[in-house]
């Protein structure tokens, strides 16, 4: 089985840093979608995702797109980016294959908060 090159070198299974991510969804080229739980991630579209949760704001949503959820931390905690110089905040890619509005969707997984140390 052939594989295609995943967008941005985002390999599915890779640990990236939300900073690299963030850097690469500003240049507007393909979507990074946050996902809170893994299972969703994994099992559904981002399509799918879209639909089912369209009715509920994005900041209540199990999933959020990748600069409005740093938007959204640094407006809360304006420590955060100090915070992601200790400890650096890594995704696990766990899709690279979907399109959404003619674009190229990479799908990650926030780790559990209580599973990292940020004060």
């Amino acid at each position: 089985m052939a594989t295609q090159d995943s967008p941005a070198g985002l390999d599915v299974g890779k640990k990236v840093d939300i900073r690299v991510l963030e850097a690469i969804a500003r240049k507007g080229d393909l979507s990074i979608i946050l996902y809170f739980e893994e299972d969703l991630a994994k099992t559904s579209t981002y399509t799918q995702d879209i639909m089912e949760y369209s009715k509920y704001p994005e900041d209540n949503r199990p999933f959020i797109e990748l600069v409005s959820f740093m938007t959204f931390q640094r407006e809360m905690s304006p420590c955060f980016d100090d915070a992601l110089t200790t400890v650096p905040l890594m995704i696990t890619i766990c899709s690279n294959s979907e399109e959404y509005n003619g674009k190229s969707v990479v799908k990650g997984v926030l780790p559990f908060l209580d599973e990292m140390d940020i004060s």
